[in-house]
């Protein structure tokens, strides 16, 4: 809900895996390719907008670890920055949140410790125009075509779901949604990295019974406290239940799998 601070919380990181394999243009606006400028993969070189040519500069591979790799190297939000406005460039991977991306069923590419878009910047259509981060907007600018097939679904192994418990009425989501008790929704605990944007779908499987559900992540923060960990998801009373869950405040949690769809 709105009133809870903090961002997300996951069961376990993903372990850092090779490139799927597959390389793609990612296409944006004007129809124009993101490429890495001057065409060689040096630390620090800018990413940019360019005319789709099929260089290798602008081939791209998307790995299950969230990784987006062109010459051997990831995309890289500069300095560590979660700011609007931030600087997208090609670096050595490292592992870090500031190269970890989610492709969304929006066609957004959000880097999630940001929880901000890659965007380009000032809506430019032109060849060499720059890339950054900025907040989510909707906007085509920050809309992004990768092909079927090269982004590998992500599982994040075992953690622990809670429910809400009772909510007021007509309380809001992180989202803005009006929190609806039975729908298949789900916030993100406190202590999860990277985190998941808002609208991603997450395959939750009941580690006991096999039972699952396909939920939408809305809402960010931990609504019932557990001393299990890790944590990863407060799922609606309802939609526990229909998992096999018991709503009760000292045994209401289960051990679920995660399948990330993106």
């Amino acid at each position: 809900m709105t009133d809870v601070a903090g961002e997300l919380a996951v069961g376990k990181v993903p372990p850092s895996f090779a490139d799927s394999g597959t390389v793609t243009a990612i296409v944006g606006l004007a129809g124009k390719c993101l490429e890495v400028a001057g065409g060689g993969g040096i630390d620090g070189a800018p990413v940019r907008m360019g005319a789709c040519r099929g260089t290798r500069a602008q081939e791209w591979s998307v790995g299950p670890d969230g990784t987006v790799r062109a010459f051997g190297k990831c995309l890289d939000v500069a300095d560590n920055s979660t700011g609007d406005g931030a600087k997208v460039q090609l670096w050595a991977c490292a592992g870090g949140p500031n190269q970890r991306w989610q492709i969304t069923a929006a066609h957004d590419i959000v880097n999630p410790q940001a929880d901000k878009c890659l965007d380009v910047t000032d809506h430019l259509s032109r060849n060499g125009a720059p890339v950054q981060i900025w907040s989510c907007s909707g906007a085509a600018n920050q809309k992004w075509k990768v092909p079927d097939g090269s982004v590998s679904k992500q599982s994040t192994g075992q953690c622990w779901a809670t429910h809400y418990g009772p909510q007021p009425s007509g309380a809001l989501t992180a989202n803005g949604e009006v929190y609806d008790n039975n729908a298949d929704t789900a916030a993100t605990s406190l202590s999860r990295q990277p985190q998941l944007p808002f609208g991603t779908r997450v395959k939750v499987t009941n580690v006991a019974n096999g039972k699952s559900a396909v939920v939408r992540i809305n809402d960010r923060g931990t609504y019932a406290w557990t001393t299990q960990e890790p944590k990863c998801l407060d799922l609606s009373d309802g939609l526990f239940r229909r998992l096999g869950g018991i709503l009760d405040p000292d045994a209401g949690h289960i051990v679920v799998t995660e399948e990330i769809l993106g």
